[in-house]
């Protein structure tokens, strides 16, 4: 239920300021009992994609898909996960969860600029930092990349290496959003935590050179693993 009314919002199916069902409509939908409905109602409302008014129903209000405050990142010297916790003396690994080709949900396929129910090669594998699951990572290329790598590459590139040595491309933008999730069940059974526990989520969509779109992914991270960043003002 979470998963279709996410769908609808980001793929502007429904807009913003339209009014959902009420939760007794819902609930017959779904063949699912009113508390259900009030529970994923108040998750959508809390990450800030719908609004609840009393007495006058539930509102798409997202008008962004991934985050309500943007930041411009000036970002000169683009580095990936791998070269970060290098520096720190860390090692990155990676357990590969699967690799097929299918369809994508409806906000990926605008992420990527594809019409819905177009096959893509997705990538899904946790991350592990000197042997602990730091968190897990999915990645949907775009349908013109031709992915020509090894089980053992994508069991031991980064994202970055992937795309720039084994499918010579160069990055030259990335365009980021950050969140917070609570873990679902599949999620808590393969990084080992808890049903609910809090992960950080980064979305982003990767350009190459000539500004056609690499992969759009998300990278899931558990506590207490956090970020780092710098943002610059630029004069206008």
């Amino acid at each position: 239920m979470y998963d279709h009314f996410m769908d609808q919002l980001r793929s502007n199916e429904l807009k913003v300021g339209e009014r959902l069902p009420t939760e007794k409509q819902i609930a017959q939908t779904f063949k699912v009992s009113r508390s259900t409905v009030q529970a994923v109602m108040t998750r959508l409302a809390l990450e800030g994609a719908v609004r609840r008014q009393a007495g006058q129903g539930t509102f798409a209000s997202r008008l962004d898909d991934d985050m309500m405050v943007r930041v411009d990142l000036d970002i000169h010297n683009i580095q990936s996960f791998e070269s970060e916790m290098a520096v720190s003396g860390d090692h990155v690994t990676y357990k590969l969860i699967s690799f097929s080709r299918g369809k994508v949900p409806a906000m990926v396929a605008g992420k990527l600029g594809i019409e819905n129910g177009t096959e893509v090669n997705t990538l899904e594998r946790l991350r592990l930092v000197s042997g602990d699951c730091i968190g897990s990572e999915v990645r949907y290329f775009s349908p013109e990349i031709i992915l020509n790598v090894s089980a053992h590459d994508l069991e031991t590139q980064g994202g970055h290496d992937l795309i720039e040595q084994g499918l010579g491309l160069k990055i030259k933008r990335i365009d980021a959003a950050l969140r917070a999730v609570k873990a679902s069940e599949d999620q808590a059974d393969q990084m080992g935590i808890s049903v609910g526990a809090p992960l950080l989520v980064r979305s982003h969509t990767l350009y190459s050179e000539d500004d056609k779109i690499i992969l759009h992914g998300e990278s899931y991270y558990v506590e207490p693993f956090s970020f780092r960043y710098t943002a610059t003002v630029r004069s206008t």
